[in-house]
């Protein structure tokens, strides 16, 4: 192993002065940009790069333009060739386009139909509820035709009736003349068996409503006949006769009921029913039939079956068990007039987004040199040699690389070396760092970083969707181990299980893996890294208002236990922690029911009796859920922004550069290209003085560091199986 120190710059035209070995002797041509023979050229094609016309660049210029995008215009095996890609493009808002009001108004649309148009268009989930190939073309296909569907409608029952359309295009049970035929003579023989059914009802109806009047007038000439017995009178000839006719007849007409039913149950109504059975199920087998075809041949009811449960929602809107009440309301509005112009389509002027204090007061370091100890020596000859290598799906290299040889051999050589040491440190082949190879890189071909960084575009990035890590020209150096790991998160899960792998990353969600050793180490760092006995730092504010009401309740003779405790604490974060305890919460839990305003009034209280200000303002205080240090400074990086240091996979990719690093430094390597500056002692803000921590340190790092040495463990032991 070679143990000199190698330092190189960033300037990748200082590198033949900074190398460890005397630069070798190459053909002029494997070094002339234009020869066919170029030795960085690109080593075969990578989807979505800047300088190619790419394969979702129709769909991405017609949503741009507001314009639909029709199924016919989509080459589809070329989308196709990336699924990611695929599932990434064929979303709602890429495919629908602009919908032109003004121009549907002018041709007669009403104002209520129009809002209601609007409001099916709002329930198209955003993408379809399969990811296939086949669900991708009948989305794409059925957005379009519901809008050539429904734009023809004028009046609010145009609409309404193109609704009833889909419901039954939705069940699949739109059918042919000749399926409609054969229904249409089912349906007549079961009208008429029917109506047989119902004279046989009539009748023994008739035949019991006549044993009832039988009974009861034998009931009343039974009690008195039994009456003249219990008080030992004699029974009169006339009563007897009576008595025994009244029996006769309730015995003649329950017999006959008895009959009637018995010749129900067994004869002609069981006949009629069996028959009525039979029709049920030839049409049931009708409908299926057609079901069955539709499914295969309607695109259409493929594609409403795609749209999503709001959809569904809406078509059902008049059940009052699968159908949404909002759209009833709609419904209802539009039909009553109340709808009655076009207001509700008027948008409000869009805003160019403003660039916070938040998304600007933190920056990664970057290094100006890359310096690497120890380590093997690899020095691949050309992008074809690194792709061989590692096993890379490919290489890519931006404009500047393919005019500028010294700068592609200096990312080329770099990436080689810094692949080389982390396979080292994993205990994999240098052909497994391309996880199978699904992973490409590119060097400065792939725009500026990836979307929601903070802190100023990155100095590398990973895309979910074409699976390539992006080194950038001249901040690409020091974040490939932090890339790669993003590398690894996404795409475990497919490797582990041969599935086309999804845009989630295995530290946000384990149990995305089988269960077994693998899984437990993502899990086992997830704990690592985001449990603890620390808060994070929030800003709460308060009011005048909020203050006022303080003074009210917070004084010198305040009686209130809660009142005293919120006076008597030494700082806000002592009284939020004794207003929890107040009411049984764990560290940031808010209770339910009726304790909830009570507790959020207290809280309230306390925020301003501490803030003091009496116009109101801001304080700081350490409050909230328990967790990691690590985790409470990730919240401060973020601040009032999007999540973006607190995401679990951004916290995890640089805890790895934390674990490479000190992994390295313990054998006495450093590779910076690799992984550099990842300790927080580089991250003090030299204007102001502020200790940003976007690292792990001290005892946390330690557990987390262990905790990769788990992962990595079990990424071998998958790589065995």
């Amino acid at each position: 192993m070679n143990q000199a120190t190698i330092a190189t710059s960033s300037d990748p035209r200082q590198l033949s002065l900074l190398s460890a070995e005397p630069p070798k002797r190459v053909p002029l041509e494997l070094n002339d940009p234009k020869s066919a023979n170029y030795r960085y050229a690109d080593t075969g094609y990578i989807a979505g790069s800047r300088k190619e016309e790419a394969a979702s660049k129709v769909i991405l210029r017609a949503k741009k333009e507001g314009l639909r995008v029709h199924a016919r215009t989509i080459d589809w095996d070329d989308l196709e060739s990336n699924p990611r890609e695929a599932k990434a493009l064929i979303t709602k808002s890429n495919l629908f386009g602009a919908v032109d009001w003004d121009s549907l108004r002018a041709a007669g649309l009403e104002p209520g139909a129009g809002y209601l148009i609007d409001r099916v268009y709002a329930a198209i989930g955003n993408e379809p509820d399969q990811d296939a190939p086949q669900a991708r073309k009948d989305y794409t296909f059925g957005l379009q035709m519901l809008r050539d569907r429904l734009e023809v409608c004028k009046k609010v029952d145009d609409v309404l009736a193109a609704l009833a359309e889909f419901r039954e295009e939705f069940d699949g049970i739109k059918l042919v003349q000749q399926e409609a035929d054969e229904i249409r003579i089912l349906m007549a023989r079961r009208e008429e068996l029917g109506e047989q059914r119902a004279e046989l009802q009539r009748v023994s109806d008739e035949a019991y409503k006549a044993y009832q009047e039988a009974s009861a007038n034998y009931l009343v000439v039974d009690r008195e006949v039994e009456r003249r017995n219990r008080r030992g009178w004699k029974v009169a000839p006339e009563l007897d006769a009576r008595w025994k006719s009244a029996k006769a007849v309730e015995k003649a007409r329950q017999d006959e009921w008895v009959s009637l039913c018995q010749e129900g149950k067994d004869g002609r109504r069981r006949g009629i029913d069996e028959q009525l059975t039979a029709i049920r199920r030839q049409a049931e087998a009708v409908y299926a039939r057609a079901k069955a075809r539709n499914l295969i041949e309607s695109r259409f009811h493929r594609a409403l079956n795609l749209m999503g449960g709001r959809l569904v929602k809406v078509l059902w809107y008049r059940s009052a068990v699968k159908g949404s009440e909002a759209f009833a309301k709609h419904v209802a509005a539009a039909r009553t007039g109340l709808v009655a112009d076009w207001s509700w389509a008027e948008t409000s002027v869009s805003r160019a987004p403003r660039v916070t204090k938040e998304s600007v007061r933190f920056q990664f370091k970057v290094a100006d040199r890359y310096a690497r100890v120890g380590g093997r020596n690899v020095i691949p000859g050309s992008t074809a040699e690194l792709k061989e290598m590692f096993g890379l799906r490919d290489v890519q290299s931006g404009n500047w690389v393919l005019r500028d040889v010294v700068s592609g051999k200096f990312h080329t050589e770099q990436t080689a070396t810094a692949f080389a040491d982390l396979a080292d440190l994993m205990g994999i082949a240098d052909r497994d760092i391309s996880h199978g190879g699904r992973l490409a890189v590119a060097f400065g071909a792939r725009g500026k970083g990836a979307t929601g960084a903070k802190g100023g575009a990155p100095m590398a990035h990973y895309e979910l969707i074409h699976r390539v890590v992006n080194v950038t020209k001249e901040k690409g150096g020091g974040a490939l181990g932090h890339e790669w790991f993003h590398a690894l998160d996404n795409l475990i899960v497919e490797i582990v299980t041969g599935k086309p792998g999804s845009l989630e990353f295995a530290t946000a969600n384990p149990e995305m893996l089988p269960a077994g050793g693998l899984r437990n180490a993502f899990r086992e760092l997830r704990v690592a890294m985001t449990s603890g006995n620390h808060q994070a730092t929030q800003i709460l504010t308060y009011t005048s208002e909020d203050v006022n009401l303080a003074s009210r309740n917070v004084r010198p003779s305040s009686a209130t236990k809660i009142a005293r405790l919120i006076r008597d604490a030494s700082n806000l974060g002592e009284a939020l922690q004794g207003l929890e305890q107040v009411f049984g919460l764990q560290p940031g839990q808010v209770p339910a029911g009726r304790s909830k305003s009570n507790y959020l009034g207290w809280r309230r209280i306390a925020i301003a009796h501490h803030g003091g200000n009496p116009d109101g303002g801001e304080i700081e205080v350490r409050c909230g859920p328990k967790m990691s240090s690590f985790m409470a400074e990730a919240v401060k990086l973020d601040g009032k922004g999007k999540p973006y240091f607190t995401e679990i996979y951004e916290m995890a990719a640089r805890a790895f550069q934390a674990w490479i690093e000190d992994r390295l430094a313990e054998q006495g390597r450093r590779n910076d290209y690799l992984s550099v500056f990842a300790d927080n002692k580089f991250h003090i803000d030299a204007l102001t003085g502020i200790e940003w921590k976007p690292y792990p340190e001290g005892e946390e790092r330690q557990r987390i560091n262990a905790a990769f040495d788990g992962l990595a463990a079990a990424v071998r032991e998958c790589l065995k199986a």
